[in-house]
């Protein structure tokens, strides 16, 4: 906006609330089942292929009773380890196999199941790669159609960043977390057959391991809740950083030619250094919870094994398998616990998006009607409209009544500050008024026609942003149908006859936002993209204070004759609105309103405005 009443940014509690995610249980729930609704097959294939892949691991396992068996060990004698014993005896013998090939043969079906193991562990990587991309895919298109659609007051009070850190580093850290919940429930497959194996074995030994592994778990939880609490200060923290990354960079032509680089930098190392200090807090509280929690791990293993051997006489052999399974165990427990940690310290990104989706979507645009917007054949004005950024506070307009007439160019001028591009931003439906009504041909501008209105209006602002492409590229963004006979058209219509001079000519590369040309080379090919739209209304908002006198007073010209010739191809005439703060720039129009402190003080021809102005000797505007 080119006028100084900027819409004030809002904190969080300036955002509407919409079912906010607050606490890890309800994250957690939403989380799943966004996962499972969007993941769909990839998820359960993954899952079904981590399934195997223990499997694979659990039989063996397995196998080791076997081998043990067919190298001498006596196992025949050894509870529950006879019964299992004999089954594998009765196998061996019934494939008809000489003993003395037995162990030969088991060891190549051991190293078969490795093999197998490994080319599923490929499978799984895949698989498990395309559920995580096809919900990250999933999250980003729904968060960035919830920010386009949203309505521009809300955009307007909330810094870009915000909007960039959540589709970026935000859906970063999600991916994190949805490649360590799939991982945690590989491990916790591959634990459940280690429990079932050792089960088998022994059921009291496994269900104190086991009781002892709830009791651990149970302790910690104030850790899980810690971690989930830094997680959500990374993200805070985060947030800033890319606060100050993105202001700061776009800024950094002012840092230099004031010599500020050494300031700037210590307030980005500041800002730096706030995250740094949160992610090793969250380092420290996870490593001090898997520390515990193998220590304590290891601890009840060698009391249960000691228990076992000296007071409930379980036999030797046995708790030599059982310690092969559990050392087996204890490593995949410990896995799963240190990845449902790291799960629960990214899961407030995934809340983030959440509530900043469900905060666009609150304030969504209302969707376009089955109603046609008018053709403008008559007028579009405002009629004893107000406007103030928020509720309660000051107006940016106060009863404003203007009218703009079909085919001719209406002139908005004023002194920053005064409301002039609000009053734009009304005219082309991106703002509704707190009161009064915006007409278009006697019919009122309703938000189920605003989308649909924008469609046949075309806006150049003050500060033209280009997109890091060719000008052809540029172009065809606001028209992507256009040739290239009307792009050059209306490169000439907007005097930016310097593109076609150019060797590589629309070809030609803009840079970043426009680097590469002057602001006055930016301000034309912006013009000469909202003309390629064939609009019906074109607004200029200080499209022209970059541009020579010369210059700017070519372009009007030459819009001043498409106002007479009638390029686009909607009924009626092109109608022209130009914002501005300079008489210069309003002197072709047939119709100047002047706007002071949010009303409309001055209206009528150049000269009659010019002349009260005159008389009444303000120095609010440039003359």
């Amino acid at each position: 906006m080119s006028d100084s009443a900027q819409p004030p940014v809002a904190t969080h509690s300036d955002s509407p609330a919409h079912a906010p995610l607050e606490d890890l249980a309800s994250t957690l729930r939403l989380y799943t089942r966004t996962l499972f609704r969007v993941g769909g097959r990839p998820v359960i294939l993954a899952a079904a292929v981590m399934f195997l892949v223990s499997l694979m691991e659990g039989i063996g396992i397995a196998l080791l009773l076997p081998l043990l068996q067919v190298a001498g060990f006596r196992l025949e004698q050894n509870g529950q380890l006879s019964h299992y014993a004999a089954l594998c005896q009765r196998l061996l013998t019934a494939t008809g196999i000489p003993p003395s090939l037995w162990l030969a043969l088991l060891l190549m079906v051991f190293v078969l199941l490795v093999a197998a193991r490994s080319i599923l562990n490929r499978i799984q990587s895949v698989v498990t790669f395309s559920a995580v991309l096809r919900f990250d895919l999933h999250l980003t298109r729904q968060l960035y159609s919830a920010i386009l659609n949203a309505n521009w007051l809300y955009l307007s009070r909330r810094r870009s960043s915000d909007f960039t850190h959540a589709l970026t580093g935000e859906i970063g850290r999600v991916d994190a977390a949805t490649f360590g919940i799939i991982t945690f429930a590989s491990n916790a497959m591959a634990s459940m057959l280690y429990i079932a194996l050792a089960m088998k074995i022994s059921v009291i030994m496994t269900m104190l391991v086991l009781a002892s592994g709830a009791l651990l778990a149970a302790l910690t939880r104030g850790r899980t809740r810690a971690t989930h609490e830094s997680g959500q200060a990374i993200s805070s923290s985060m947030q800033e950083l890319y606060a100050a990354a993105t202001e700061h960079l776009q800024n950094l032509k002012t840092v230099k030619a004031l010599g500020s680089q050494q300031g700037d930098l210590a307030m980005f190392s500041s800002l730096q250094q706030r995250v740094s200090a949160e992610v090793i807090r969250n380092t420290r509280i996870q490593a001090a919870t898997s520390f515990w929690f193998e220590i304590g791990s290891l601890l009840v293993l060698g009391l249960v094994i000691m228990c076992s051997l000296q007071w409930l006489g379980v036999a030797p052999a046995s708790v030599l398998l059982l310690l092969i399974v559990f050392t087996r165990l204890m490593p995949s427990l410990s896995s799963a616990y240190n990845q449902y940690q790291a799960f629960v310290s990214e899961l407030p990104a995934f809340r983030n998006i959440k509530n900043m989706e469900a905060e666009c979507l609150a304030v969504a645009e209302t969707s376009p009607g089955p109603e046609t917007p008018p053709a403008l054949r008559e007028s579009v004005r405002l009629e004893d409209v107000s406007f103030g950024y928020l509720t309660g506070g000051g107006r940016v307009l106060d009863h404003v009544s203007l009218r703009a007439e079909a085919g001719r160019v209406t002139a908005i001028l004023g002194a920053s500050g005064a409301g002039k591009s609000t009053a734009a931003d009304l005219l082309n439906g991106l703002l509704a008024p707190d009161s009064g009504r915006v007409m278009i041909d006697g019919v009122e501008l309703t938000p189920a026609l605003a989308r649909s209105w924008r469609r046949r209006v075309g806006y150049v602002a003050q500060d033209t942003v280009l997109f890091h492409d060719t000008v052809r590229a540029n172009l065809r963004w606001a028209a992507p149908s256009a040739s290239e006979g009307e792009m050059i058209a209306v490169l000439r219509q907007a005097d930016a006859d310097f593109v076609l001079d150019s060797p590589n000519g629309l070809d030609s590369i803009v840079g970043d936002r426009g680097i590469l040309l002057s602001n006055g080379q930016r301000q034309r090919i912006a013009l000469a993209r909202a003309l390629l739209r064939r609009p019906s209304l074109l607004i200029l908002d200080e499209a022209t204070n970059s541009l020579d006198l010369e210059s700017e007073r070519r372009i009007l010209d030459s819009i001043r004759s498409a106002v007479k010739v009638s390029l686009q191809g909607h009924e009626g005439r092109l109608s022209v609105i130009i914002i501005a703060h300079r008489f210069s720039a309003v002197e072709r129009a047939d119709m100047v309103y002047m706007l002071e402190g949010g009303r409309v003080t001055a209206s009528g021809t150049w000269d009659s405005v010019h002349a009260r102005r005159e008389q009444m000797n303000s120095t609010g505007v440039e003359l």
